[in-house]
């Protein structure tokens, strides 16, 4: 009987960023060597001042030269990760991001990105907007979904070993944070292994986290669903959550690690579904100082086991340290957890564990999930994760618009004229918007002159007869999906996006 899940391996096209180590100084090391990067001054000794023709002083040539490669690497970086990474809306005035997994469609995002859609509309970054097909995790411990388009060419983003990752090395955040598409923020990996939990107040369930990596890389609404990525263009983790006062970001974000992104995804595309095994023990990582106290150089501390589960059962207790899950070493609790969504519930274990100085064995038969079952809560008191999601509803006036509803815009049908004088493509097609109202509901949605209207809740628009005729099966307050042609600079994009329309 095999035992656990076997990953489900995967050939990608993907976004490889060649990013040698960052050469600050006059040596290198070698990859995995163990020593820095790069060679600094010794403390006694200033950095020689390197002056101009004129006597100015600047920067030395060589520390010119170490800015110069940072520069060009973060701008690397955040190009190769630009072309991977999507916005989406979920068709009830929300809208987050992804990134793609798979160059043959698969997109990965949170789960409470989409919500309870089936289909979200997916904004590529070459301008396509496509539907897609949700395959949601359906467990309020595990915020991940995947998405899956019509299209096989995209450029997929690589996933790095999370477990590899360090704080204070650099983190970069990409998104659509407030609906401005391809934004990148550098940062630092602040901390690991924090846990929390959040209420989502649109399936009205608390979800757990566990192994989150923090970062102060700016995570504002919209973000959420989008990759936090390394220098080398790898995916860190998805970012999910933040803490703040004001909902947008206070230098405190979290980012689903990349293993469990793995784990989760790998499944849920092979088989439209994921479960995985419970316990039924609360487990935590191990302090250092308890590691010293209990010889041991990993494994998952037992915090606390219900009654009639699997941990139970077997007899495991408080304080017991599980070292190995069938016959795996658990280096840490996010091991564990990883190992569990991997396997299935009504799997046959054996778990080895540290109790008293000794080590004793376990079998037991793995439990499903009960709806509802959370993570503990590991966040500083008096922080409050929440969503970094892009619901950018305002609450709702009492007072409503009266009259027909209108989405706040000019318009003409294209002609030679006003194709000269917004610069647009001979081949552009559409409606040309020519004023914007502002504080109007196309406003809001960011259309600007120059924009074509395309489609006006999924309907082709080419003449003011086409909006009218959209607009009478619309009340205010209703939800409305706009999209909008651009061409700027040279670059054509594609934007849609879903409000009330007030």
């Amino acid at each position: 009987m095999n035992m656990t899940k076997q990953p489900f391996l995967m050939i990608a096209l993907a976004a490889v960023v060649g990013v040698g180590g960052l050469a600050f100084g006059l040596s290198q090391s070698p990859a995995g060597s163990g020593k820095s990067l790069f060679s600094m001054p010794a403390f006694n000794q200033p950095a020689r001042v390197v002056r101009n023709d004129a006597g100015v002083a600047g920067p030395p040539a060589s520390g010119l030269a170490a800015l110069e490669q940072l520069d060009e690497t973060f701008a690397g970086i955040s190009e190769e990760a630009a072309a991977s990474v999507v916005s989406v809306s979920n068709g009830t005035g929300g809208s987050g991001s992804g990134f793609v997994y798979r160059s043959d469609g698969w997109i990965v995002t949170n789960d409470h990105v989409v919500g309870n859609t089936d289909t979200v509309m997916v904004a590529l970054p070459d301008g396509r907007t496509l539907k897609g097909k949700v395959i949601k995790s359906q467990d309020p411990q595990l915020d991940l979904s995947v998405i899956k388009v019509d299209a096989k060419d995209l450029v997929a983003l690589p996933l790095a070993n999370s477990d590899q990752v360090r704080v204070g090395q650099f983190a970069i955040a990409v998104g659509s944070p407030f609906g401005l598409d391809d934004t990148v923020t550098i940062g630092h990996v602040s901390a690991l292994g924090r846990g929390s939990t959040v209420q989502d107040q649109a399936s009205q369930v608390s979800r757990g986290y566990a192994g989150l990596i923090q970062t102060d890389a700016s995570i504002n609404p919209g973000n959420s669903g989008g990759p936090l990525v390394n220098i080398h263009g790898e995916v860190i983790g998805v970012n999910s959550t933040i803490v703040s006062t004001t909902q947008a970001s206070a230098g405190i974000g979290f980012a689903i690690p990349s293993n469990v992104v793995r784990a989760v995804a790998d499944e849920l595309i092979k088989e439209g579904k994921f479960d995985r095994g419970v316990l039924g023990a609360f487990i935590r990582e191990l302090k250092p100082i308890e590691k010293k106290e209990y010889n041991t150089s990993g494994g998952a501390m037992i915090d606390d086991v219900v009654e009639g589960t699997p941990a139970g059962e077997a007899g495991l207790k408080a304080k017991d340290i599980i070292t190995s899950f069938n016959g795996e070493n658990v280096k840490s609790e996010l091991a564990l957890r990883i190992m569990l969504y991997q396997a299935s519930p009504g799997n046959e274990v054996s778990v080895s564990f540290l109790r008293d100085g000794s080590t004793k064995t376990a079998k037991l038969k793995l439990d499903a999930p009960e709806p509802q079952q959370l993570a503990q809560n590991f966040m500083p008191q008096g922080m409050t994760p929440q969503f970094p999601f892009g619901n950018m509803e305002q609450p709702e006036s009492p007072m409503m618009p009266q009259g027909p509803v209108q989405l706040g815009v000019g318009v003409r049908e294209l002609d030679e004229t006003s194709r000269s004088q917004f610069k647009l493509p001979a081949d552009a097609e559409g409606l040309v918007i020519t004023t914007v109202t502002s504080g109007s509901f196309a406003d809001r949605m960011g259309a600007k002159p120059g924009d074509i209207l395309a489609e006006l809740n999924g309907e082709t628009v080419s003449s003011r007869a086409d909006i009218q005729e959209v607009l009478q099966s619309v009340s205010w307050g209703d939800q409305v999906t706009i999209v909008l042609n651009r061409y700027e600079n040279g670059k054509f994009s594609r934007i849609a996006q879903t409000r009330r329309i007030r």
